[in-house]
Order: C-alpha cells, then sequence, then structure tokens
C-alpha cells in the first residue's frame, strides 16, 4: 500500500459518518469524479481510486469492496513461464450512476457501470453491467426486479410498517413480526 494510500485510508477510518468520508473524497479529489448526496461507507481506499467515478445520490455500504485491476496474470505467469500474458495487473474502470444503493458485502469488479436508479443487494458480486432502473442480485448479479415497481410497492405499503425509535424495537411489535413470518411460512409449506 502507498503512503498516500495509507495515509487517506487511516483518514477515512477516522471519518465516521459515510456522508464526511464521501465529502473528504471529494475535497481531496481522490476518486475520478464523486457527485452530490453521497454516502461512502467504505473505510478503506480502494487501489486505484482514480478508476473509480461515483455520480449524484449514490448509497454504498461500508463493507463494499470495490475493485479496479485484477492480478491473474501474475498468477498465469507463474503456472505457465513459457506463455506471455502481459502486464502483471489488469485494470477496469467502475462507474456507479445516479440514485443507486449498494447494499452490504457487495463486490463490484473492473469495468463495470451501474445504471441510474438501481438497487444492489447484499452479497452480490457485480462482474458485468446493470441497466437503468434494476434491482440486481446475486453471483454473478443478474436483474431480480424493477426499481420503479419497487418504489411504488414500498410507497403502496408505507402505513403498514411500524414506527419506532433508537433502533428499540418493542417486545410486541417483534410478536408481531414473528406472527407475520409464521403465517408466510406456514401457507408457503401448504401450497408448496
Amino acid at each position: 500500500m502507498t503512503t498516500e494510500r495509507l495515509y487517506h485510508s487511516v483518514r477515512l477510518l477516522l471519518l465516521r459518518a459515510p456522508k464526511k468520508r464521501a465529502e473528504y473524497l471529494r475535497r481531496n479529489r481522490i476518486l475520478a469524479g464523486i457527485g452530490e448526496n453521497v454516502s461512502w461507507g467504505p473505510w478503506f481506499l480502494p487501489l486505484y481510486p482514480k478508476l473509480i467515478k461515483v455520480h449524484n445520490n449514490v448509497t454504498i455500504h461500508k463493507t463494499v469492496h470495490i475493485v479496479t485491476h485484477d492480478v491473474v496474470n501474475a498468477f498465469l505467469k507463474k503456472a505457465h513461464p513459457d506463455m506471455d500474458f502481459g502486464w502483471r495487473e489488469v485494470l477496469g474502470c467502475v462507474e456507479i450512476m445516479d440514485n443507486v444503493n449498494i447494499a452490504m458485502n457487495v463486490t463490484i469488479m473492473p469495468n463495470v457501470r451501474i445504471g441510474k436508479d438501481c438497487i444492489i443487494s447484499a452479497g452480490s458480486v457485480v462482474n458485468a453491467d446493470i441497466p437503468d432502473n434494476t434491482i440486481a442480485a446475486g453471483n454473478p448479479a443478474v436483474p431480480i426486479g424493477r426499481t420503479d415497481m419497487f418504489i411504488a410497492m414500498r410507497r403502496m405499503s408505507k402505513g403498514s410498517h411500524p414506527q419506532f425509535k433508537n433502533q428499540e424495537l418493542p417486545d410486541e411489535l417483534a410478536e408481531k413480526e414473528w406472527d407475520k413470518f409464521y403465517a408466510k411460512h406456514d401457507r408457503a409449506k401448504k401450497t408448496g
């Protein structure tokens, strides 16, 4: 890790709020570009940050890994010393367009663009472009739905979700959620 990258990673680690980390990245021009209203969760700076562009209204969870290179050529050179594979590393850009939410434990591989209005589900591995207005999940990440439909469903059900404060869930509310959970799963057993 270069001294500069280590320095910026330590600075990011000291900034507890994701919006402050994004502002730090913007102010110091560390990425190729970073838009407004970005929440940058990762505490460590990815290798080759100048290959990363993040547009407006983007939320990136702290456990997201953005990969801008691979070193498979180094492995191949050792495994097949008689063959020429070129440079040790292969580089690739990552661009995240407007209005994107990237959940926990997502890995974004090189040469990927995540389109506008997308949700990338937890644990996904994004190794190809994701089109606009897409919910993607899996390894590899594939479209599983449309963001506009998800938004419409959330808006329709906004009154059915309980409101509580400070992440303290009252026992009676937890019991209701378990009742709904078991009712759903019991129905699935009967029809399945």
